[in-house]
């Protein structure tokens, strides 16, 4: 039997053999994938150098023109020439490019960090803008890691109601020292307080492993009458019922709880007994079967409207969780994410016999999420997105995490998340939900818009001093001096820097660099400033 690290055992004396250390581990295959494969050229460098070979190139072709023009047509000394090709070199090359871009992410930081996101990678602002697909975590991010009883869905065997059912269940949970079930049945009466109200606390039984349920004995103030409660595992309470217990009922119980657990929801039986004697320990007139609850971690208040949105900015939200395919299924009906979810298993496999994908990444890019998955499937997973031409923003909260969030386009920890995770992320969440994802695409696709402005404008004026200036010097031989082009330069590429708090509008569809628009654009407008000048 496999023994992992960081296991605990109760007793016992037992010989072990090491089969893995390091990197062969569980975590330290995690641990390796961290940093695999980056590219270390940016996303936003890659673009910015396209830029500036599309700026050296217009002015590569009039310093050439200009030397045979002005050497070999006009005759020019060797000094005059240099003059008018200086004028070029100085005025065209957007010297101030990267300062008034690294300003406009800066100041998007500074208005990403009031919607609570920190950016560790000032990057990531701009990739972020065009990020189509969100692989999402479901614990603590889509849901509250928060164990809830689900009031809907109470199944009732005796004359008792829901109601009923949930009071005489928090009768038998512990209103101090809770653990996680005892916690989620008393907070679904809404006042905690009914507890332990009018009853009058005779003897309890805590939850223990071996008999895998609770049992309270209570007096009831009003009428004087010893009753006891008992919830826990579906199949130890219905062999500790022996009143009204017909073939009917156990069919019925056996049906309910398969229906809750294709639907991911744990079943919590409840039932109850009159006491005939008057000391706590006296036999009862036989257990009942009176209820059965569902549990379940509820998704967060916002989430089923933050993923609308989300999707109607054109970010599809995949979910990709290490619980059970039913618990993500149900998850994902109730936040209208969908439920064409498939097990980790699929990675490893591909799709099955009859499927209707051809290849694994057509199944991965059609799916709503993964469960079941491991570390290195959300690693396998954000790297076949990207393949596909995606970028890919991942959210996590834990050290098994880390090599996704390293991976993605954008890696953004949630709020919680541990040293590892935060380390491996490009932005940090201090507020918990998918919320301040939201907030924070749309204020990237601000800054990209304001980027993007710039960007043409670089390259317009680029083209208008090239032109205008070969122009004229071609046609008046006009002779410039360098230090005036400079002070053009400089006024130019100043004042632009206030475009980095430019009112723009975000976009309703993930941004893209289309250069080739880009370049179009800021020849046209680099033509008419030309004739303007």
């Amino acid at each position: 039997m496999p023994l992992f690290r960081g296991s605990t055992c109760k007793q016992g004396e037992a010989e072990g053999v090491t089969i893995a250390t390091g990197s062969n581990t569980f975590f330290g295959r995690a641990a390796s994938l961290v940093g695999q494969d980056d590219d270390t050229t940016g996303h936003l460098q890659k673009i910015l150098a396209n830029i500036g070979s599309f700026c050296l190139i217009t002015i590569g072709i009039f310093v050439l023109a200009e030397i045979f023009v002005l050497y070999a047509g006009f005759r020019f000394q060797y000094r005059r020439g240099l003059n008018d090709i200086l004028v070029l070199l100085i005025g065209g090359i957007p010297i101030a490019m990267p300062t008034v871009l690294s300003v406009t992410l800066a100041v998007g930081a500074t208005q990403l960090a009031k919607y609570k996101a920190i950016v560790t990678r000032i990057t990531a602002i701009e990739e972020l803008a065009g990020v189509t697909i969100l692989c999402s975590d479901k614990t603590g991010t889509l849901t509250t890691n928060k164990l809830t009883i689900d009031r809907n869905t109470i199944k009732t065997y005796a004359e008792f109601s829901a109601d009923e059912v949930i009071l005489l269940a928090a009768y038998a949970s512990r209103t101090e020292n809770q653990d996680a079930i005892d916690a989620a049945v008393v907070a679904a009466l809404g006042d905690t307080k009914r507890a332990r109200a009018g009853i009058k606390l005779l003897d309890f039984k805590p939850f223990n492993p071996v008999d895998k349920r609770t049992e309270i004995t209570y007096r009831e103030e009003a009428s004087g009458k010893l009753k006891r409660v008992t919830k826990g595992m579906t199949g130890i309470i219905i062999e500790l019922c022996t009143r009204n217990k017909t073939e009917e009922i156990e069919t019925r119980l056996e049906a309910d709880v398969d229906d809750y657990a294709a639907r991911g929801l744990r079943a919590l039986a409840v039932a109850f007994e009159e006491v005939t004697g008057d000391h706590h320990e006296a036999e009862g007139n036989g257990f009942e079967l009176i209820g059965l609850l569902a549990i379940f971690d509820p998704p967060r208040d916002d989430t089923k409207q933050t993923i609308d949105e989300a999707m109607a900015l054109g970010v599809k939200v995949k979910m990709v969780t290490g619980d059970q395919l039913a618990i993500a299924k149900e998850t994902g009906r109730r936040l209208g994410l969908g439920d064409h979810m498939y097990p980790a298993k699929v990675l490893k496999e591909g799709p099955g016999p009859g499927s209707k994908f051809n290849n694994l990444d057509s199944m991965i890019l059609d799916a709503d999420g993964f469960a079941g998955v491991f570390p290195e499937h959300k690693y396998e997973i954000v790297r076949r997105l990207q393949g596909l031409g995606h970028l890919v923003a991942m959210t996590g909260d834990g050290a098994n995490d880390a090599p996704a969030l390293s991976r993605a386009n954008v890696g953004i920890a949630v709020e919680g998340a541990t040293d590892a995770a935060r380390g491996a992320a490009d932005i940090v969440l201090t507020e918990p939900g998918l919320s301040t994802i939201v907030h924070a695409i749309r204020q990237s696709r601000v800054i990209f818009q304001r980027m993007r402005n710039y960007s043409i404008y670089a390259c317009a004026v680029t083209i208008r001093i090239v032109v205008c200036f070969a122009v004229l010097a071609f046609t008046y031989k006009f002779d410039f001096p360098p230090f005036m082009i400079l002070i053009v330069a400089l006024l130019n590429d100043g004042t632009i820097m206030t475009l980095s708090l430019d009112r723009v509008l975000p976009s309703t569809t993930p941004d893209s660099w289309n250069l080739a628009e880009i370049f179009a654009y800021a020849i046209a407008y680099g033509l008419y400033l030309t004739a303007s000048t």
